[in-house]
């Protein structure tokens, strides 16, 4: 299997299917039909998720562009009307209907598709439009009318409604005979599909662990309204401050630094001067913790921390980021993330020293923590977070692992007020 057109197929049969076990056969079947070398795009181009979270890349193709394509294709109006979910449907009518024809009416490649909407997405500075225009016409011209309805819903990034992770794993568990929790466990620790699939395909999915620039899916935090049913369930806990940031994940690479958001976007290059202060520490490592902007000693509004991460209105002048960290995923070599909380928190503190300063003054710092052994002491804490204008706590347990993309039950975020 080659041809782009068996995956425009799989994904007009599974758009058909109501329930997610037909799905997963329709999707499945095609990845066992996949060569091993072209597996990866395929998986790709399938889930529409065409590169990792965190490769630097963006389409750059909205509705607009796409509309004036099929305009220009069609030789009339009519594209400038289409909602943007019905776009795909018009690109298959006005294929079919096309008066512009080419000479190649061979089936195009899933290779050829791929690399063609990859280097729509690497079109910058002037005359972009231009040249991503010129590569979709291609597309198009070159394309069976079912192919051009899922290369359109492929640039709007919109293939079918359903075709998560969740489903994509489990159809990759059925095309190479692999229990589907451990696609699952392989994906949270490298959340790219496509390798997910190769992993799957080689036999080695169980060898998939953490090492940094990768970054792996972050833990959530079950909330909760009080501190007293956690600390309950884990007898002794570890109440962290929450300072109300936004959690990131810092990677050390050698001499490189790397910073992702919960969305595993990489927003290093904004956030410089913060990875700069994280070249002393000594060895590779992944740390996970808030990011904070601090002015005139208080933690400003998460807003203003987005805003700055996302580039508008970034001041220089009272605004300082911070980096509060509180857990370490990954130490020179090896994932701790299976040790208990209270083993990586001594790791996270030998990791630092040198490099951590006093908590909201050092632009690094190790998250302020209490260890209690009942709800009094847990509730004490937390009316000291409050107090201090800060968010809430994280209550974690002692012995509990880090579960990337997995809720844990032993760890819950806390930001209630507290009774009186």
């Amino acid at each position: 299997m080659t041809s782009y057109l068996e995956i425009a197929r799989a994904l007009e049969a599974a758009s058909r299917e109501g329930r997610r076990a037909q799905k997963v056969e329709v999707i499945g079947s095609l990845l066992k039909r996949a060569p091993p070398e072209i597996l990866r795009p395929v998986v790709r181009l399938v889930s529409g998720e065409l590169w990792p979270p965190w490769e630097p890349r963006e389409m750059g193709v909205g509705p607009e562009i796409l509309g004036g394509v099929l305009r220009e294709l069609s030789g009339q109006g009519g594209a400038s009307e289409a909602a943007p979910s019905e776009l795909g449907d018009l690109a298959e009518t006005v294929v079919v209907n096309r008066s512009q024809q080419t000479l190649n009416s061979s089936e195009m490649e899933v290779v050829r598709v791929y690399e063609a909407i990859r280097q729509i997405s690497a079109q910058k500075g002037a005359g972009a439009v231009f040249r991503k225009r010129s590569l979709l016409m291609g597309l198009f011209l070159n394309s069976s009318p079912l192919e051009a309805k899922y290369i359109a819903r492929t640039v709007l990034g919109s293939t079918i409604a359903g075709l998560g992770p969740s489903l994509i794993s489990a159809a990759i568990g059925k095309a190479f005979s692999v229990d589907e929790h451990l696609v699952r466990r392989a994906y949270a620790r490298l959340p790219d599909l496509g390798m997910t699939a190769l992993h799957a395909f080689n036999g080695d999915i169980f060898e998939v662990k953490l090492a940094p620039p990768n970054p792996p899916l972050f833990m959530p935090f079950r909330r909760e309204g009080g501190p007293e049913a956690a600390v309950e369930r884990a007898g002794t806990a570890a109440c962290v401050f929450r300072y109300g940031g936004l959690r990131v994940q810092i990677h050390k690479l050698n001499d490189r630094i790397f910073i992702y958001t919960r969305q595993l976007r990489n927003v290093t290059p904004t956030l410089a001067d913060l990875a700069d202060e994280m070249t002393g520490a000594r060895g590779n490592m992944i740390l996970e913790g808030e990011f904070l902007l601090i002015r005139d000693g208080r933690v400003l509004p998460r807003p203003e921390m987005v805003g700055r991460i996302n580039l508008k209105g970034r001041s220089r002048g009272s605004e300082e980021p911070l980096f509060a960290a509180s857990d370490l995923l990954f130490i020179d070599g090896s994932s701790v993330i299976d040790e208990g909380y209270a083993q990586r928190r001594k790791l996270l503190n030998r990791a630092l020293q040198g490099v951590a300063g006093p908590p909201l003054h050092g632009k690094v710092f190790l998250a302020e923590e209490r260890v209690v052994k009942d709800q009094e002491g847990a509730m004490d804490i937390l009316r000291s977070s409050l107090d201090k204008g800060y968010a809430g706590l994280f209550i974690r347990d002692l012995n509990g692992a880090y579960t990337p993309g997995r809720v844990s039950r032993e760890n819950v975020a806390v930001s209630p007020s507290p009774p009186s």
